[in-house]
């Protein structure tokens, strides 16, 4: 998998940044290939997806996309989930957040972050009709 997939519509052409038949796009990071694969073909039938699996390049992907919703798996260490909260918070572009991500308490200060930017947090492992729920909520009203 590239570092950026964008998953066109059944029939299209592909073309990361356009919406095809009028479908919203969401973004998802993981920098576990799989999971963001996953991640994305349990979403591709609603959604027009793209994918990113560097952290370096994740600011770049969300200027290049536009996306309508965000979907994050979390890193596990607690200095690269800082560093990926500040990636995200500065660079969100107002739309909805969630994130995945392996329950471990970490600092106040942190957890806090978190909250202020996840419209949904899910702990892994996680049922995923129920992320699929929280993005067609958050962008469907569903």
């Amino acid at each position: 998998m590239t570092n950026v997939e964008t998953i066109p519509a059944k029939g299209t052409a592909k073309d990361p940044l356009m919406q095809h038949e009028g479908r919203k796009k969401v973004l998802v990071f993981s920098p576990d290939v799989a999971l963001a694969k996953s991640l994305s073909l349990l979403l591709e039938n609603q959604y027009e997806i793209a994918c990113e699996t560097q952290l370096n390049k994740l600011i770049a992907t969300i200027g290049s996309t536009s996306p309508a919703l965000l979907l994050v798996d979390l890193y596990s260490f607690p200095s690269d989930i800082l560093r990926e909260v500040n990636v995200l918070r500065t660079n969100r572009l107002k739309v909805p957040v969630v994130l995945l991500r392996v329950y471990r308490q970490l600092g106040p200060e942190i957890e806090e972050s978190i909250r202020d930017l996840a419209d949904f947090v899910f702990y892994k492992p996680f049922d995923v009709n129920a992320v699929a729920d929280a993005v067609h909520k958050l962008l469907d009203g569903q």
